[in-house]
């Protein structure tokens, strides 16, 4: 067992130049995808514009909200990163370290609440579908209400947010060798390990994260249990109940990734303070810290494959199909008797299908 322990390969044991290595291939890698993201964000909002579909209903607007609120991440991610990858001074990146985490908190608490607004919307749709109308100003309005509503649980986070260098982390101390105690790799944000921080996550893990959430499962749910409803007593008929389905799958979908990208890290971050996984192997919890705090990078890149598998209309603008006079027309032929064959829900049937 002792020479188990003693040829084990702590990642922590490396040499300063291998830490510095690391520690570029994570930065490249995360610039990386803010740049990628950009474009695919800059993209999905264009095709939205172009379609001139965003201020057709809530939902409309909220799926659009979530490409710029991924985009307003990463622009204002991007200069506090750039920042703390050119510094080695704990002191110069501690203002910078708690902006990163205060953009970072609030535009994932944005995401949550903009999940749980569709939801709401998506059931009002399906229980009370005549109530269907909306005036220009409401979805401005509403995203105020977003924003405060992401700032209030974020501003705790930038209070807590401290600069320390790799090799002060708790999980790193355990595991340093002395070349590595000297040397002067890049900084990372992390949380103070005392009540504030401990408040902080646990407030924002409830608020952001785990009420938004359990409503928004809630109501997806009782939607299906409602349109399932509704065709039974012939409310709607079995083509728009399916089309409203195909919606709500969609942002199912949406909601899923979001949850997948940004939950383990509010998770791990709350965990951290209070010093839960201190019996965990140190360098597990390093390497669990590094891909969480990755995969929100991630966030929104598979959305539009989301959209080609549910949307006909943004399949053929973001990837150029039926591009031609010819697939238009054939296009047209193909979707003009149905609307012909069922004029009492064409226009809630059209609204289901053409979302965006």
């Amino acid at each position: 067992m002792q020479t188990l322990g003693n040829d084990k390969a702590d990642i922590l044991k490396m040499t300063c130049v291998t830490a510095k290595q690391i520690a570029k291939a994570s930065e490249a890698t995360v610039f990386f995808l803010i740049f990628i993201g950009i474009v695919i964000n800059a993209t999905v909002c264009g095709a939205m514009l172009k379609n001139k579909c965003v201020l057709k209903n809530l939902s409309n607007f909220f799926v659009f909200h979530l490409s710029v609120a991924d985009l307003i991440f990463r622009l204002l991610t991007v200069g506090p990163l750039i920042y703390l990858s050119t510094v080695f001074s704990v002191e110069e990146g501690t203002i910078p370290c708690k902006l990163l985490h205060f953009f970072s908190s609030a535009c994932g608490a944005a995401f949550f609440v903009s999940l749980l607004v569709i939801s709401v919307d998506v059931y009002r749709d399906a229980a009370y579908p005549l109530k269907g109308l909306m005036s220009r100003r409401t979805p401005f309005v509403v995203v105020f209400v977003v924003w405060l509503y992401a700032v209030v649980c974020s501003g705790p986070l930038m209070y807590s947010a401290q600069s320390i260098l790799y090799t002060q982390i708790p999980e790193a101390d355990q595991n340093l060798t002395e070349e590595l105690k000297n040397c002067s790799v890049p900084k990372l944000c992390d949380l103070y390990r005392n009540w504030s921080g401990q408040l902080s996550t646990t407030l924002y893990f409830l608020l952001a994260f785990t009420v938004p959430l359990v409503v928004m499962v809630f109501l997806f749910v009782v939607t299906f249990v409602y349109l399932k409803k509704d065709v039974k007593n012939g409310t709607i008929s079995k083509e728009t109940a399916n089309a409203k389905r195909k919606v709500t799958r969609m942002l199912s979908a949406l909601s899923m990734g979001v949850v997948i990208c940004w939950g383990p890290s509010v998770f791990i971050s709350m965990l951290r303070s209070f010093n839960v996984l201190a019996e965990v192997h140190p360098d597990i919890v390093l390497v669990l810290t590094i891909i969480t705090e990755l995969m929100k990078f991630v966030n929104s890149l598979f959305n539009p494959l989301i959209f080609a598998c549910y949307i006909p209309n943004f399949r053929k603008d973001w990837f150029g199909f039926c591009s031609c006079r010819r697939c238009r027309k054939q296009e047209m032929e193909t979707q003009n008797p149905t609307i012909q064959r069922m004029p009492i829900q064409s226009t809630e049937y059209r609204d289901s299908q053409t979302m965006m």
